[in-house]
């Protein structure tokens, strides 16, 4: 009889403090919901990345343009100064080349800025259409109960049903349908 007192004493014992931990759980960690997103696609079939990345384009086409026509006018005052060589003294051609040296190396620093502003733009408007999709999907996530969102290359397996991305793209698409790209 003290033997299944004992046994009962226990069972009640463990079934009260598994009572409490499951209640200490259930308020320590909110149930989880989890929906993914894809970023890559945001950023590219969206209204606002579609006009983005063709006025970058355009853009793009008028700096490389720009380029080519400067590479060519360095390349042939280049090439009169060599035809210049044999005609001039030494110490005036000496002094042609210096010139023409310190206008390359001024010409390269500005074409390095120039391809730099084309890449910062790039990035200005990929910057500007996520800081948009931040607060869609706050949205989302609150409306759908979901708690946690992850990017979708880095989720190997997920249901159909949990992707979020074109909810996203559709409210993106009315929050901003165009966006302006310039070179700064």
């Amino acid at each position: 009889m003290i033997k299944y007192k004992k046994i009962i004493t226990t069972l009640i014992i463990s079934f009260a403090i598994s009572i409490c931990n499951f209640s200490f759980a259930e308020t320590s960690y909110p149930n989880t919901s989890i929906a993914i997103i894809d970023l890559n696609l945001i950023l590219t079939d969206s209204k606002a990345a579609k006009s983005a990345t063709k006025q970058f384009e355009e853009i793009q086409k008028e700096t490389e343009a720009e380029v080519i026509k400067s590479d060519k006018n360095m390349l042939e005052e280049r090439n009169k100064l060599i035809e210049q060589q044999s005609v001039i003294a030494p110490e005036a051609f000496e002094l042609k080349a210096k010139d023409y040296e310190k206008k390359l190396q001024a010409y390269q620093v500005e074409k390095q800025k120039k391809l730099g502003k084309l890449e910062g733009a790039l990035q200005k408007a990929r910057n500007e259409i996520l800081e948009y999709v931040k607060p869609i999907l706050e949205t989302l996530s609150q409306e759908m109960g979901v708690t946690v969102i992850l990017e979708k290359n880095s989720v190997l397996l997920s249901a159909n049903n949990m992707d979020l991305t074109e909810d996203v793209i559709k409210l993106l698409n009315k929050e901003l349908p165009k966006l302006k790209v310039t070179l700064d």
